[in-house]
């Protein structure tokens, strides 16, 4: 029987765990698969994303593109339906709808499945996995505990945020949340309360800062001080000419020349601007791929905040909310650099240095709130698997802080750039090889990829040493 480990608890973990389920027919009786899903402290397929009990915090995707399964789609609103949610497949859920989806669909998969995949979900942490003589691998719990499996899938989302360079040991002791879904308790309500980052994670910091003290003054602040874009109002027809799109893109490796094609795309008669960038998702990572390292890094310097503006957008409902926060005045954004926070209780003193001015800017707030984004610099992170895993020379990060350096097919690399066997990842940890990765339609589609191959590459039990 092969061993398999899925670390991580979360959508990602999920997928995987839910694709190895759904192959169980192809495991005969004397060759099944023993599933070890280990999911940290939180609940079994919630993770961060679909923990989250405010109804405010919806899903940037569709509902009827938000199935667990690639080939099918729209499990998600049928899911919705049979149990009296009233949607529509263009709606953007509540993400706790979505995250009882996924438990209610991996508990009907595990039941359907039990006599060829065994699935023990353990709620602890992995802190150390070291390959073995054998060509299986060790892995050590927060608890102390011994496994081994003959393959591993490191499903582990955004890694832990890390505070802001400049932000001092009283601000963190006293009134600072460098986890955005994770504040600690206030003495007090707060009367003004500072929101770092703009995009989705600070959208809903700020909805639920609003709703839970509703006399507290917000300000968001980013370098450009620009919120998400938004999604359209319905369902957007597929852009025309994304074949011609594609093609002219394969033309040069050339992030200008991207550029121009793009807009030129955005810009004809009668083209949503929207359609056009969903028309190249698809290849993304294909494009991405093609950069060198000097092309890639020049695209995070001057491109990636206006990407992640228009790429990651939000449901129309909530630009709504955000307005209607700002035209009564309880909310505003501004474009500037963060150098540093102090003071502590009762006040967090914010030293930014506005966009385009000379003169430093000094804010008190009650409360700060870290929202900067997903974190993904693995060369530097606190999260002890990653970090063993790096220090110990098991694997390599990403050379420009985008996770863990994979091949395409998300097969991890040792140092010396030969891939493991039976040592995968997907979603966050493979910006750096893949970038657009961390969507459903991705994870999905790498989580059936992973399950469909990584019993083949692991190979029978009684398999071969270490290369």
């Amino acid at each position: 029987m092969q061993r398999i480990a899925i670390i991580g608890g979360g959508a990602a973990g999920s997928a995987v765990v839910a694709q190895f389920l759904r192959n169980a027919a192809d495991y005969d009786h004397s060759r099944g698969c023993a599933l070890t899903w280990i999911v940290g402290d939180r609940a079994p397929g919630r993770g961060v994303a679909y923990e989250t009990p405010d109804e405010q915090h919806l899903l940037n995707v569709r509902a009827a593109n938000m199935g667990l399964f690639a080939d099918r789609p729209g499990d998600f609103l049928d899911y919705a339906a049979a149990r009296g949610i009233a949607a529509s497949g263009g709606q953007f859920l509540p993400r706790s709808i979505y995250g009882d989806y996924l438990e209610a669909t991996l508990a009907q998969l595990l039941n359907a499945t039990r006599r060829r995949v065994t699935l023990g979900a353990r709620s602890t942490e992995a802190v150390a996995l070291r390959p073995l003589a054998d060509g299986s691998f060790g892995l050590r719990t927060r608890d102390g505990d011994e496994l081994r499996a003959d393959g591993v899938v490191l499903a582990l989302g955004a890694l832990p945020p890390a505070s802001l360079p400049g932000v001092s040991p009283s601000a963190l002791a006293s009134g600072y949340a460098s986890d955005p879904w994770r504040w600690p308790p206030l003495p007090r309500a707060p009367q003004h309360v500072l929101v770092i980052g703009t995009g989705l994670t600070g959208v809903d910091a700020l909805l639920s800062a609003a709703a839970r003290w509703p006399q507290a003054r917000l300000t968001a602040v980013s370098r450009r001080g620009r919120l998400p874009a938004l999604h359209s109002e319905g369902p957007l027809a597929p852009y025309a000419e994304q074949a011609a799109l594609l093609a002219r893109l394969s033309e040069k490796n050339d992030l200008r020349h991207w550029l121009r094609a793009i807009r030129a795309a955005a810009a004809a008669p009668g083209a949503d601007w929207r359609a056009v960038l969903d028309a190249v998702r698809a290849q993304t990572p294909r494009l991405w791929q093609a950069l060198d390292t000097g092309q890639r890094a020049r695209f995070l310097r001057h491109l990636r905040p206006a990407w992640e503006v228009v790429r990651h957008r939000m449901p129309p409902q909530t630009a709504v909310r955000l307005r209607a926060l700002q035209e009564n005045g309880r909310l505003r954004v501004l474009a500037a650099r963060v150098r540093g926070i102090d003071g502590g209780d009762p006040l967090l003193l914010a030293r930014l240095q506005p966009r385009g001015s000379t003169h430093p800017l000094t804010l008190g707030a009650d409360f700060v709130i870290q929202a900067t984004g997903l974190e993904s610099a693995a060369a530097s992170t606190p999260h002890a698997l990653v970090r063993q895993l790096v220090d110990d020379g098991v694997v390599r990060p990403d050379p420009l802080g985008l996770g863990l350096a994979a091949r395409p097919d998300g097969r991890l690399l040792r140092p010396d750039g030969s891939p493991w066997p039976g040592l995968y990842a997907l979603g966050t940890l493979l910006r750096g090889s893949a970038w657009e990765c961390t969507g459903m339609p991705e994870i999905r589609s790498a989580a059936r990829d992973i399950a469909r191959e990584l019993p083949l590459a692991i190979g029978p039990p009684t398999r071969r040493a270490v290369a």
